[in-house]
């Protein structure tokens, strides 16, 4: 018998009986497996408590008045915990001993070269030849390396290896490597990781495992299949990744706009299309007449097909479990099942491999699936109250927004910000999605077999592809499509807690946690519901308020108060965008014309230090050098710039050029650089070095270093040079007078000692990362510039730094409190 109206809703029994012990086991397994040999202390300790409680279950009856205190319930989850308990200590200890080889030990410790034979668990992930900032494809893929004492879990770094390399790279491919092994720590889901330099085949297996070789090589072939085709058809290279979740095809630009606007689960394949292949197979089986256990055979024997031709990545069974205990629990409406089918997927994936509980994704997954199993049911009836639509409607928008509710904290430690068009994104390119991965799924089938009827599905494909790339670009141009939020953990326990006191508020007007004085009977048959009481309606008002206001100060007052701080009048600015190089350079008196010479490689930081100081527009993008750390997040501004000057080629690299490529693509207009080159609208630059009549040797040596009059100062920016470079800057004879200078090479040691005298410049800007492996800046080279009365400014203690005012008067605003001293910077 349903709820009457108003009564509290109560969850059945059982529900938690399988989900606590997998919180536990969860919370156990992140807490243990970073201190190795802790797995056989949890199976001692399990195991004894589960022997004593089991003693007291059966002790007879002096103990059953007691035992009845403790109740069955608390009987039940203790006998389901120390099981669980049990067999993870069993599996960490099992783990821990096939992860400890002496020979990769050694190796790893030493840094030297082995030759060793892997098995290929997945497909790899890879990254396209011209991608910025990388000239030949590059990537990775998890391992099983074969050793005496059974298979180690490695992850292959590979340079090179092209994906569509079917017969080199399927899973269960036995391959002979000679690479270097770092190890990658006790909490890593692989041991080592493995710097490929050679790969060759490995000698034949025999077995079940030549069945699973020859299994990953038709698996491989399907996908190459739809890759080639779909790489034939303009806009479908978010196919692959629609159906199998192949993203090779997919340019950092669109990678980049899609992940801004929560877009990227759509090509990971994820739960979604698990449930997308299971709920077709079903509604076919049942068009046929199949009954309910043939249908549950059916998908099932999809699920496993799906599975085989996606790959077995832990992240695709994670997917499948998942897809199937959203399925089983009909969007969390059978409460009955939904959290223990959820607890049981859990602890399923954590007994099988524990070090899955650091992993973001395993995260990531669950909580998207419990947002849906717990939220859905109570948003759905909610939005249906108050707009009276269609259910089919009103359920991708409330599975939209518990996914991010339940993901938001999590998101906060992968990337900055709050993606607050993340949900009209997913509802808008949500129909599309399913579409997309249907048809890629069709073309995928068909185009070994009838090679024009597969081609048509593609270009059918293409169609939803597009829209979902056209959602993404138009999302991310959104006004407040990213809101600012403290960054981390403490930014993450922030939004936890808010979101908690909204649910908690929720919780108390829909009585399903009530007050003791709205718990009491007497209820009025003439109304539907009763009201709540004044202290309920108090709290609510209380929790709501004290939510919003909390939310509203990082979101709205603090840029607000940051934004009054930054000064106005500034002619040049050194972006903190960790161990990299962008400057921001204008004349105040022509605020509207910004260069930016250089992006660094970190698009989130570009990004916030542009909207900190109001940039929105750049007339010239200087890129001094192909390094990634100064070109890695040209995507973020290349749709905001309006010309470019690129550095020459160079003989280590040769005249091919990702870069320019990219540039071309975007209808950037662009010249490349060289020595006497000037130029200038609101600004006035000229380029000192390369020279035109030379190749520099690499890209360093090709680095521009320009000049730049930014309103009543001059700015000297010296890119990467090294010495060398510098003594031939010096004898040309090129005035080189600054009032500042951007250090070369975020201070390194190869500097020209005489450099610093000629510059004479008042401040010294080093962009360069907090705690770089580098040991960049180098204290040498800033006592160079102390010496000459520079006072040395560095982005990794000071953040972005902002320099206004004029020669002689220079004024300093730094995102951090900028040292008194230079001896003080120097610290």
């Amino acid at each position: 018998m349903p709820p009457q109206a108003g009564e509290r809703m109560r969850s059945p029994p059982g529900t938690w009986r399988l989900f606590a012990p997998a919180l536990l086991v969860w919370a156990m397994a992140a807490l243990v497996i970073g201190h190795p040999g802790t797995g056989p202390v949890i199976t001692l300790a399990a195991g004894g408590i589960g022997v004593l409680m089991l003693v007291l279950a059966a002790t007879g009856r002096r103990l059953a008045g007691r035992i009845s205190r403790i109740g069955r319930a608390g009987l039940g989850y203790g006998a389901v915990c120390c099981a669980a308990m049990v067999l993870l200590g069993t599996g960490i200890e099992v783990g821990e001993r096939a992860r400890a080889d002496p020979r990769l030990a050694a190796a790893a410790e030493n840094g030297a070269a082995v030759d060793i034979d892997v098995v290929l668990r997945g497909f790899p992930h890879t990254r396209p030849a011209g991608s910025v900032g990388s000239a030949e494809t590059s990537g990775w893929v998890s391992a099983g390396a074969r050793v005496s004492g059974g298979e180690v879990p490695v992850v292959l770094w590979l340079q090179g290896a092209s994906p569509g390399d079917g017969e080199r790279w399927a899973p269960g491919k036995g391959l002979a490597v000679h690479g270097v092994p770092v190890s990658l720590g006790p909490s890593s889901a692989a041991a080592y990781g493995i710097r490929v330099r050679d790969v060759s085949p490995a000698p034949a297996m025999n077995g079940p495992a030549r069945a699973v070789e020859a299994a990953g090589r038709v698996a491989a072939e399907f996908r190459n299949g739809l890759r080639e085709a779909a790489a034939a058809v303009p806009g479908a290279a978010l196919v692959p990744g629609l159906t199998v979740g192949d993203t090779s095809l997919v340019d950092e630009s669109l990678e980049s706009r899609m992940q801004r606007t929560s877009l990227t689960h759509l090509v990971a394949v994820s739960g979604a299309n698990c449930a997308l292949v299971t709920g077709a197979v079903v509604w076919c089986a049942a068009l046929l007449g199949a009954g309910r256990r043939v249908r549950i055979v059916v998908a099932g024997a999809a699920l496993v097909g799906f599975v085989f031709v996606v790959g077995p990545d832990a992240s695709v069974q994670r997917a499948a479990l998942m897809a199937s205990v959203v399925l089983v629990s009909g969007f969390g409406g059978k409460q009955a099942v939904a959290l223990p089918a959820l607890g049981a997927a859990m602890l399923v994936m954590l007994l099988s491999n524990p070090w899955q509980a650091l992993q973001p994704g395993f995260a990531l997954s669950v909580a998207a699936t419990a947002g849906i199993l717990l939220l859905v049911p109570g948003l759905e009836r909610g939005l249906r109250r108050l707009v009276p639509i269609p259910r089919w409607i009103v359920l991708p928008i409330a599975v939209a927004l518990s996914a991010q509710l339940a993901c938001g904290p999590l998101l906060l430690l992968l990337q900055p910000g709050i993606p607050a068009v993340g949900v009209l994104a997913n509802v808008i390119a949500g129909p599309a999605a399913p579409l997309g991965t249907g048809l890629g799924l069709l073309a995928l089938l068909l185009l070994p077999w009838w090679p024009t009827a597969g081609a048509a599905a593609v270009l059918l494909a293409s169609l939803p592809a597009r829209w979902i790339a056209a959602t993404a670009e138009v999302a991310e141009g959104l006004p407040f499509a990213r809101w600012p939020w403290p960054e981390g953990w403490s930014g993450a326990l922030l939004l936890a807690a808010i979101e908690g006191v909204v649910l908690l508020a929720w919780a108390l007007a829909t009585r399903r946690l009530a007050l003791p004085e709205d718990r009491k009977s007497g209820r009025r048959p003439w109304l539907q519901r009763r009201r709540l009481s004044v202290r309920a309606r108090a709290l609510v008002a209380v929790l709501l308020c004290a939510s919003a206001g909390t939310f509203a100060g990082p979101v709205l007052v603090a840029p607000a108060i940051e934004r009054i701080g930054v000064p106005h009048d500034w002619f040049v600015v050194a972006c903190d965008v960790d161990q990299g190089d962008a400057i921001l350079l204008r004349d105040p008196a022509r605020p509207g014309a910004v260069m930016l010479v250089d992006t660094g490689d970190e698009p989130a930081l570009l990004r916030a230090c542009l909207d900190r100081f109001g940039v929105s527009r750049i007339a010239l993008l200087v890129l001094t050098h192909d390094d990634r750390d100064h070109v890695g997040a040209l995507n973020e501004v290349i749709g905001d710039t309006e010309a470019a000057l690129v550095a020459p080629h160079n003989r280590e690299d040769g005249e091919s050029r990702p870069l320019l490529a990219r540039l071309s693509t975007a209808g950037v207009p662009h010249r490349v650089g060289a020595a006497g080159q000037s130029g200038g609208d609101g600004f006035a630059w000229e380029v000192l070095a390369p020279r035109p009549d030379r190749t520099p040797d690499d890209t360093n040596a090709a680095s521009l270093v320009l000049r730049v009059r930014a309103g009543e100062s001059t700015v000297l920016l010296l890119a990467d040079t090294g010495a060398e470079e510098q003594q031939a800057l010096r004898a040309s004879g090129a005035e080189l007078r600054a009032a500042v200078v951007k250090v070369a090479h975020h201070g390194s040691r190869d500097q020209d000692p005489a450099l610093a005298d000629t510059v004479g410049a008042e401040l010294a800007l080093v962009s360069v990362g907090a705690g770089n492996g580098y040991g960049h800046p180098v204290a040498e080279t800033l006592d160079a510039f102390t010496r000459a009365g520079a006072r040395p400014l560095r982005t990794d203690t000071h953040g972005s730094i902002a320099v206004s005012g004029e020669p002689g008067s220079l004024r300093v605003w730094a995102e951090r409190a900028a040292p008194a001293s230079p001896a003080a910077a120097r610290r």
